[in-house]
C-alpha cells in the first residue's frame, strides 16, 4: 500500500520537476513508449524493479532523488553511491 502512494507520488513529480523534452529522454531511457498513456506512471513502476542490478538500484536512486528534491541532479551518484558499497567480512 504505501509502495503504490510512493509510485504515485512520483508519477506525480515527473510533470513537475522535468520539461517534456527531458521527460520524453527519461522515458526512452526506462524503455517506456512515447506513444502510450499513463508514461509517468509506468517510469514510477520501473524504478528499483531490478535490486540485482547495481547499476539500475543507482539510476532509480538518482532519480527518486531528483523527483523528491532530495538533491540537484549532479549529487545524486556521489550521495546514494555511499550507501550501496560492498561490505568486506573480516
Amino acid at each position: 500500500m504505501a509502495l503504490n502512494r510512493e509510485r504515485k507520488m512520483l508519477s506525480k513529480q515527473v510533470h513537475k520537476k522535468f520539461s517534456w523534452k527531458e521527460r520524453n529522454e527519461l522515458y526512452i531511457k526506462w524503455g517506456v513508449d512515447l506513444k502510450s498513456k499513463h508514461r509517468s506512471v509506468q517510469l514510477a513502476w520501473c524504478l528499483w524493479t531490478n535490486t540485482k542490478d547495481l547499476n539500475h538500484v543507482r539510476e532509480s536512486a538518482a532519480l527518486v532523488a531528483k523527483l523528491v528534491g532530495f538533491i540537484n541532479s549532479g549529487e545524486a551518484k556521489k550521495i546514494f553511491g555511499l550507501g550501496f558499497l560492498t561490505r568486506r567480512k573480516a
